[in-house]
């Protein structure tokens, strides 16, 4: 695009010529070689030009190329000529902001590196938007046949794309195209459209002023719109693939949490089921053992009522864990099994219904905690009813009309 610029700026050297989707300005510097009717002569072309005649399918696609350029019809001209860089079409569009139509005035040809390709010249007069006289140019296609017929234009090798390079080429048709560029009939087309434009511009002072200064200011500010586009595209792009990103990274930090609190519940899990182990209660004083035998070492004695965990059965001894040691009781001197739970009391249930005559004085409370608000306190030798007791070491009662609860331990 830079290189685009320069070109339109350069006026010394360039003025004026559309190319397939550039504008090229070109001031050429190649001497005349016209006969007397002013026709090209072609002296020491490689190959001569061939004129193609009007109603030729070449003519034909370079009319509906031409008709789709000037009112900035890419989706049109894609189908004809291909591949068209998002850049080119950009450019297409603001020079269909320029011009209004193009005329075919004529139309030469040589043969391309392969049988089915044609380097072409287009002559043309463009139709500038405000400028009453025509501005002569001359445009460059490589059009390539297909096997069933069908003429195409390679969009590869348009000007635009040669000058700018967007999108890469086959050197060995980038050497062609250079060739047919020095050719002499080549050269003196050039000088032929160039002397009728030098000639416009002297006699026309808008179509000069329009060539030179508005066209050029125009091309320029359609250049940095575009490059501060690009600029903002890439930026929100960016910013996309950043957002993108962190959404990852934040999924992937929250599949990792999700992953180490299930691996922490799970471990909580098997933590509560070891924690949920089974008790025995001692009956009587007993001796704890080294061994599953009436005649083993002991460890030590344990009072009546000793709460222990249970561990396994070897014959008729229990294997047991109690204040941190490990032994064996015999099961006669064991009773009574449970899970150990949260607020669990060895406290005994008092049958629902019972009428217990207080041996202490008790605190009944609105609901089963110590902290709960004292609805009455009931004294030595008088009675309660029992609604009933709970697991919790807390028994339902009612006491004068009043129903609340005491502590199961009391009601002896």
């Amino acid at each position: 695009m830079d290189k685009l610029l320069d070109l339109i700026k350069d006026k010394k050297r360039y003025v004026a010529a559309c190319g397939v989707a550039v504008l090229m300005i070109l001031l050429l510097v190649y001497g005349m070689n016209l006969n007397k009717h002013g026709e090209i002569t072609g002296k020491n072309s490689t190959t001569e030009y061939e004129k193609e005649k009007e109603d030729s399918k070449l003519h034909k696609l370079l009319k509906s190329y031409y008709k789709s350029y000037a009112a900035g019809d890419t989706a049109s001209l894609a189908k004809i000529a291909d591949p068209i860089s998002d850049e080119e079409k950009s450019y297409i569009g603001f020079m269909a902001g320029q011009i209004n139509s193009y005329d075919i005035k004529e139309v030469y040809t040589k043969k391309g590196i392969k049988d089915n390709a044609k380097l072409v010249s287009a002559y043309v007069e463009i139709h500038f938007k405000g400028v009453k006289t025509p501005a002569p140019g001359l445009d460059f296609f490589y059009v390539e046949e297909d096997k069933d017929g069908t003429l195409k234009i390679n969009n590869l090798y348009s000007a635009y794309n040669q000058e700018n390079g967007k999108i890469d080429m086959d050197q060995n048709i980038v050497s062609r195209i250079a060739a047919f560029e020095e050719e002499s009939d080549v050269v003196e087309l050039k000088a032929k459209v160039q002397k009728e434009f030098n000639e416009i511009s002297l006699k026309d002072k808008s179509f000069s002023t329009f060539m030179t200064d508005t066209l050029p200011k125009a091309a320029k500010k359609w250049a940095a719109d575009y490059k501060q586009k690009e600029a903002d595209a890439k930026k929100a792009a960016e910013k996309k693939a950043a957002e993108k990103k962190a959404a990852e990274k934040k999924a992937a930090e929250k599949k990792a949490a999700e992953k180490k609190a299930a691996t922490k519940k799970a471990a909580q899990e098997k933590t509560a089921k070891k924690d949920n182990k089974t008790y025995l209660y001692t009956k009587d004083k007993v001796n704890l053992r080294k061994k599953p035998t009436v005649d083993s070492k002991i460890i030590k004695t344990l009072k009546k009522g000793k709460k222990v965990i249970k561990l396994g059965k070897s014959g008729k001894f229990y294997k047991v864990k109690v204040g941190g040691k490990t032994g064996y009781i015999h099961s006669m001197y064991l009773k009574g099994t449970g899970k150990k739970s949260s607020g669990s009391s060895s406290a005994k249930k008092v049958k629902s219904g019972k009428v217990i005559t207080l041996s202490d004085t008790v605190n009944i409370r609105k609901k089963k905690s110590q902290s709960s608000k004292r609805i009455a306190v009931a004294y030595v030798n008088e009675q309660i009813k029992v609604v009933k007791s709970y697991d919790s070491g807390w028994s339902k009662v009612k006491y004068e009309g009043k129903t609340g609860y005491v502590k199961t331990k009391y009601l002896k």
